[in-house]
């Protein structure tokens, strides 16, 4: 008579949900179960971190009511908005310089020598100009009032800057984790300081 080892419930579920003859114990599979769940705990730690560094950058982006520079706008929003809607929007900056002519009448214009002199690329005007006129479309397939209108359009170079600054951060925690580790204290500090 051979006897077979006893085995318990746990032990015996297993070897038959993985049609094994042999009885195997849970305590055989962690390893396994150790390598498979591996890589999905990091993926989880990176999304959950990407969607918390985007998460506070647009509260932070939405919820401030001021601007750090006046500069900032000079030097994208509004050469981005005449971009967008043309010179005769209402941007207060253009690239032409000096006085010019509309059938208004004449016109005082502003131009910072940057412009004047072609010291500055259009890349990152040409960014906002682009979703400047995504906004402009969306608020017009919506059919959305004046009110509205304007505060998707001022929102929306905000959300593009949040976005950007939560790329920049979530790629520094990556470098940070790959340089010094990734448990290490001095990846998780990019994070902490977001």
């Amino acid at each position: 008579m051979v006897m077979s080892p006893p085995t318990s419930p746990a032990t015996s579920q297993a070897s038959t949900v993985l049609g094994l003859e042999d009885p195997m114990s849970l305590d055989d599979l962690e390893p396994v179960r150790r390598r498979v769940n591996e890589p999905f705990k990091r993926t989880t730690t990176a999304q959950g971190i990407l969607i918390f560094l985007l998460a506070f950058r647009l509260i932070n982006a939405l919820s401030i009511r001021t601007y750090f520079q006046p500069d900032e706008y000079f030097q994208s929003l509004e050469p981005a908005w005449q971009i967008a809607f043309g010179a005769n929007s209402g941007a207060w900056i253009t690239w032409a310089g000096g006085m010019s002519t509309s059938q208004r009448g004449p016109k005082l214009t502003a131009v910072t020598q940057e412009w004047k002199h072609h010291l500055r690329s259009a890349i990152h005007p040409a960014i906002f100009a682009v979703v400047y006129r995504i906004a402009a479309g969306l608020s017009w397939a919506l059919n959305l009032p004046p009110d509205l209108h304007a505060q998707l359009l001022v929102a929306t170079p905000k959300i593009v800057q949040a976005v950007c600054a939560a790329l920049g951060d979530y790629y520094t925690w990556e470098l940070g984790k790959r340089v010094y580790g990734e448990r290490s204290n001095e990846a998780w500090a990019v994070v902490r300081r977001a």
